[in-house]
C-alpha cells in the first residue's frame, strides 16, 4: 500500500488503540497538581539505538530495503518492553527533525491530538528542552497530559517523559527518537521511534501491545508524510506518494 493508504489505515486503527486505551484511563489532569508519582517507567538513553537495547536483524534491514515499516518489541528490565518503529525516508535530517520538533503544529500533523501548547522552553548548547500539555481525543473521549521532551542535536536525539510537577490523566509515558543517515543511500535518513505507556485502568496485555504497536508505527508514518512534503515544498518538485511496501 502507499503512504497514504497508509496513514490512513494507521489512523484509523490509531483511532480504536486511543479509545480503547483513553477509556482505561481515570480522570486527573491537572496544572496545579503534581504527578502520582516521579516516574515509574525506564526512561531512554539518549544516543544510538543500540544504547536502548536495539539492533536491526538482516531480515529486518533487508525490509527497510524494500521500503517496509519495521516493527519490533525491545525488552526492558523489569520485565515487559517497549516498541520500537524504524522506516527509512527519502529527506535530510533538518527537515526531519524540524517536523518532530515543531509541537504546536501537532493538531494538525497528528491524527487525534487536539492541542500541544508549549508552557516552557529551555535551551543549552547542547539540549533544547519543550515542556508541552497534550489533549488527545478518540471517539469523544478526550485526555490530557504534560510532557517534558529533551532534544539533543548532536546526539540526533530526542526523549521525553511526562513532567512530573503537574498530574496527568496517564499514570506514565516515556519515549524515543532517533534519526541517522542512512547508512548506504545518500539523500536518505533512517528514524526510530519508541514509546511505554502506563495507565491508571486496566487492558489485557496482548490487546495493549498490539495497539502500542499500530500507534507506533503510525509514529513514524505521520513524520515521512510531512517530512516529505516539505522537501518537495523547498525543491518546488510535486509531491508525490511513495510506496512502503508491507506498511
Amino acid at each position: 500500500s502507499n503512504l497514504r493508504g497508509s496513514v490512513m489505515a494507521g489512523a484509523r486503527q490509531a483511532v480504536l488503540f486511543a479509545a480503547v486505551l483513553l477509556g482505561a484511563v481515570v480522570q486527573g489532569a491537572h496544572k496545579d497538581k503534581p504527578h502520582y508519582h516521579s516516574g515509574i517507567l525506564p526512561k531512554f538513553k539518549p544516543g544510538p539505538p543500540a544504547g536502548i537495547g536495539f539492533k536491526l536483524t538482516s531480515e529486518q534491514q533487508k525490509a527497510l530495503g524494500a521500503g517496509e515499516n519495521v516493527l519490533a518489541t525491545i525488552a526492558s528490565r523489569g520485565g515487559g518492553g517497549s516498541c520500537i518503529a524504524v522506516l527509512d525516508i527519502a529527506a535530510p535530517k533538518r527537515i526531519i527533525w524540524e517536523r518532530i520538533t515543531d509541537y504546536k503544529r501537532y493538531p494538525k500533523m497528528v491524527n487525534g491530538c487536539l492541542r500541544c501548547d508549549t508552557y516552557k522552553v529551555f535551551n543549552t548548547p547542547t539540549k533544547k528542552k519543550n515542556w508541552s500539555r497534550y489533549v488527545v481525543s478518540a471517539v469523544g473521549i478526550k485526555k490530557e497530559y504534560f510532557v517534558e521532551h529533551t532534544y539533543e542535536p548532536y546526539k540526533s536525539c530526542m526523549t521525553f517523559c511526562l513532567d512530573y510537577s503537574r498530574q496527568s490523566d496517564f499514570d506514565d509515558s516515556v519515549g524515543y527518537w532517533y534519526v541517522q543517515d542512512h547508512p548506504h543511500e545518500a539523500g536518505k535518513c533512517r528514524v526510530f521511534y519508541s514509546c511505554r505507556l502506563k495507565l491508571r485502568g486496566w487492558v489485557p496485555g496482548p490487546v495493549k501491545t498490539f495497539l502500542m504497536k499500530t500507534a507506533v508505527k503510525q509514529a513514524t508514518l505521520w513524520v515521512a508524510k510531512e517530512s516529505l512534503a516539505q522537501k518537495h515544498k523547498e525543491s518546488g518538485s510535486r509531491f508525490a506518494m511513495p510506496r512502503f511496501g508491507k506498511s
